[in-house]
């Protein structure tokens, strides 16, 4: 294997994050699936959501509009 494409361990804490990150962003889905809230509060709460937690592959996500 590269020396560049090691495996690294992955922490509890990045786990947590990630758990954090999507439980939160269920919640963001259940409200703009229930008309509480608009695409646009929907997205700003997707970029909340991503600087607060910061999922492990949040570089690879879609960029939000």
């Amino acid at each position: 294997m590269a020396s560049h494409l090691k495996a690294a361990p992955i922490s509890s804490i990045e786990i947590q994050q990630d758990y954090d990150y999507f439980m939160a962003q269920r919640a963001s889905e259940a409200l703009l699936s229930a008309g509480l809230i608009s695409l646009v509060e929907f997205n700003k709460l997707t970029q909340l959501n991503r600087d607060t937690f910061s999922p492990m592959f949040v570089e690879i996500m879609p960029r939000i509009t």
